[in-house]
């Protein structure tokens, strides 16, 4: 008897729990979904990367399955990106669960696609994605999720060596300056951490370290810059005294990597590669 009726309670329970699953099943509730976050997660002048942090609220007391994404960007009007990935993901039962969706823009290509845009500082976008459930009693359910937003149109800087400037000379030793130029075509301006360089002169390395700490250049325009450069003659042979002295043009080569902080809300650190070679000329 006893037997019998530890079995009727067990029944009973478990029709009960299973009731109450029953129940909760029926109640099921789509999660809310809200794009919380863009960032800007890597960028230089040819390409960006944009992260959309996607929220994903479950208000039910079962966790859920998200089985995949696609995802759309529009930029100006015009559908540029569009992906679609299979991807199995748990969300958490009651809570809020963060996922990523990251993409990246090339802009040679984006001009390319769409004219115009070269000529201008920023553009709007659009970002669609429906992620998909694995539902209970629903099946795959498709969620839509958008963000409307505005992202810099980057275009390289030139970089230009004008001359060096000697501004004082003798057997032993010589103070130049190298100048500079650089035209930043876009609509944000930049913060110098550091210009790190080596310049050689017809085949000969004259000077290699840092420089241009703290400078600014400016958006929308041309920023002139000025490398001061101590010359040891001896170091560098006397023959560096007859080409300095002289008033012909100089071969030269300069290499380096300029870091800098853009001067934008989306966008951070970066660098930009210096090759540059041809002919100078000297003033004094």
């Amino acid at each position: 008897m006893n037997m019998k009726k530890s079995a009727i309670l067990i029944a009973i329970i478990l029709f009960l729990s299973s009731c109450q699953t029953l129940e909760e099943l029926a109640d099921v509730q789509k999660p809310r979904l809200s794009v919380d976050d863009v960032r800007v997660t890597g960028f230089n002048f040819n390409e960006i990367e944009l992260t959309y942090n996607i929220k994903i609220d479950n208000p039910n007391p079962v966790s859920l399955q998200m089985v995949g994404y696609d995802y759309n960007l529009d930029i100006n009007g015009n559908s540029f990106i569009q992906g679609d990935q299979q991807e199995g993901i748990n969300i958490e039962a009651s809570g809020v669960s963060m996922f990523e969706v990251p993409i990246t823009v090339n802009f040679n290509e984006l001009y390319r696609s769409i004219k115009g845009l070269a000529q201008k500082d920023e553009s709007s976008y659009r970002f669609i994605s429906h992620l998909a459930f694995d539902m209970p009693t629903l099946g795959r359910t498709e969620i839509p999720v958008g963000k409307q937003g505005s992202i810099p149109m980057l275009k390289l800087p030139k970089l230009s060596v004008e001359n060096i400037a000697v501004n004082s000379l003798s057997l032993s030793g010589a103070d130049i300056g190298l100048k500079l130029q650089i035209d930043n075509p876009n609509g944000f301006g930049m913060n110098v951490d550091v210009l790190q360089y080596d310049f050689a002169v017809n085949g000969s390395q004259w000077a290699s370290g840092d420089a241009l700490a703290n400078t600014q250049i400016r958006q929308n325009g041309i920023t002139e810059l000025n490398i001061p450069i101590s010359l040891d003659i001896g170091q560098i042979g006397r023959s560096a005294y007859r080409v300095i002295s002289g008033d012909q043009s100089l071969n030269y080569k300069l290499d380096g990597n300029l870091k800098f902080k853009a001067l934008h809300s989306l966008l951070g650190n970066s660098n930009l590669g210096i090759n540059k070679s041809g002919q100078i000329p000297i003033s004094r």
